[in-house]
């Protein structure tokens, strides 16, 4: 879907001349997304038509292009260059973004749109992280990429390039795709043959005066209550006494509804046995047996409407899991997390939410997946399974930018900067009930307080 803008009232203000900037908005398939990214659009319409823009093209990834992996930027380079028709720019923007066209354009002049560049709100990771395979080990702020809730702007000659060295296919991509403006930039990059992005200070990474461009946090969208998420902790015997006890003492304690499925039972941990033995890796066949376990317990507690699947060592806030719930559709199957990537972007390869980060799955979701999916082996990876399976039965997935498969410290400064995160993973390194503390148990305190009292009134 796209607008145009047609007036004749000619406006010279800017450098860049009238028709330079295309705009593609990186949305998901969902009804909530779809929604927010035709009011951006809608934005986008009504600032261009202020300052008499005209044939202003604005493309929404999801619908305009409707590409298997669209979300890792690649395969929307071909189709991008197929549709400009006047620009001089292509800004890449995800649905959550606000934007001031006017201050966008006013930057746009002090950059000479002939040459290969590109613009964003640069970050860098402080250590080698995991998430990025601890690139750039000995000198991990040397490499810059864009924070993408920021916006991204590239040239078009760059663009061009970037096609060309697509086709030639010199270049490995990744088998993993992760975090996609990290790859992204080193596609750009190419080994130094490249630009490294320009940081530009209008692309701004939270809202603050003077900002082109930057994500809005993430607010709830209708009244929700903690009753309505019944959390399943995958855990095993040799972690009773450290993750199991910390979950307890920290988000645990706010959870109405919270089972704890191990290998063995364990009256003193609260633990359910699953039935499946325990294994080092994937764990495919315990999580489809906990998900059937979890649909006969709930079939007839009509309060439940999602099932957050989280590992012993995830740390979540209960209050914003619940804020984030309300946003999405209940009676069509959707599972929402952190969204990875496997195999090539288009028919070659699937998405599927990374299971540290914590999954999130609806009543029909739940049903389907239940009933219909199945292990390979019993040590399979259980998240990737879970989202073969999902994409076999039309189960929509959204990725959920404040799930995190990693800990704090993993991030660059700036990536966590709206201060919404949802959840973290893994104890390893750090004080788990310290990051809690931190980043969740003020919100859950005062939101569980509200609950109950308005429970009392």
């Amino acid at each position: 879907m796209k607008y145009y803008v047609f007036l004749t009232v000619f406006y010279f203000s800017y450098a860049v001349g009238l028709s330079n900037v295309t705009y593609v908005i990186l949305s998901q398939a969902d009804e909530f997304h779809k929604k927010v990214a035709l009011q951006l659009q809608n934005s986008i319409y009504t600032q261009s038509k202020e300052l008499n823009l005209i044939n202003s093209e604005i493309y929404i990834s999801t619908i305009d292009f409707n590409i298997s992996g669209e979300w890792t930027i690649f395969p929307i380079i071909s189709p991008i260059l197929e549709v400009i028709r006047y620009s001089q720019w292509v800004v890449l923007l995800e649905d959550r973004c606000n934007i001031n066209l006017n201050l966008l354009l006013n930057t746009l002049q002090k950059y000479d749109s002939e040459k290969e560049i590109w613009l964003g709100h640069a970050i860098f990771d402080n250590e080698a992280t995991i998430i990025h395979h601890f690139g750039f080990y000995k000198n991990p702020t040397f490499f810059k990429y864009p924070n993408l809730a920021s916006g991204i702007i590239l040239s078009i000659p760059l663009l061009k390039r970037l096609k060309h060295q697509l086709d030639d296919g010199n270049y490995k991509m990744p088998d993993f795709h992760i975090d996609p403006a990290y790859e992204f930039a080193l596609f750009v990059y190419n080994n130094g043959s490249g630009p490294m992005i320009h940081n530009e200070t209008t692309l701004c990474h939270k809202e603050q005066p003077n900002c082109s461009i930057y994500p809005k946090k993430l607010v709830p969208c209708v009244k929700s209550y903690v009753s309505s998420i019944f959390y399943a902790v995958k855990t095993c015997e040799k972690f009773h006494d450290s993750r199991v006890k910390t979950v307890q003492k920290t988000w645990g304690q706010y959870c109405t509804k919270i089972t704890f499925f191990s290998d063995v039972e364990d009256i003193k941990a609260l633990t359910v046995a699953v039935g499946v033995k325990n294994t080092e890796h994937g764990h495919c066949e315990k999580t489809i047996t906990i998900l059937k376990l979890i649909e006969k317990e709930i079939q007839d507690d009509v309060d439940v409407l999602w099932v957050a699947l989280v590992d012993d060592d995830t740390i979540l806030s209960v209050s914003r899991l619940t804020n984030l719930t309300s946003c999405y559709n209940t009676k069509e199957p959707i599972i929402l997390g952190e969204r990875y990537r496997f195999g090539d972007a288009g028919d070659g390869g699937f998405d599927y939410t990374t299971g540290g980060a914590g999954t999130l799955i609806n009543r029909a979701a739940l049903n389907l997946l239940a009933h219909n999916c199945k292990c390979p082996k019993l040590d399979s990876p259980d998240d990737m399974i879970l989202g073969v399976c999902a994409e076999k039965l039309g189960i929509t997935l959204v990725h959920i930018p404040q799930m995190h498969q990693a800990r704090p410290s993993d991030y660059a400064e700036g990536r966590l900067a709206t201060m919404d995160a949802v959840t973290f993973h893994k104890h390893w390194m750090i004080n788990p009930i310290e990051v809690y503390q931190d980043w969740f148990e003020e919100d859950d305190r005062k939101y569980i307080k509200g609950y109950y009292e308005k429970l009392e009134l």
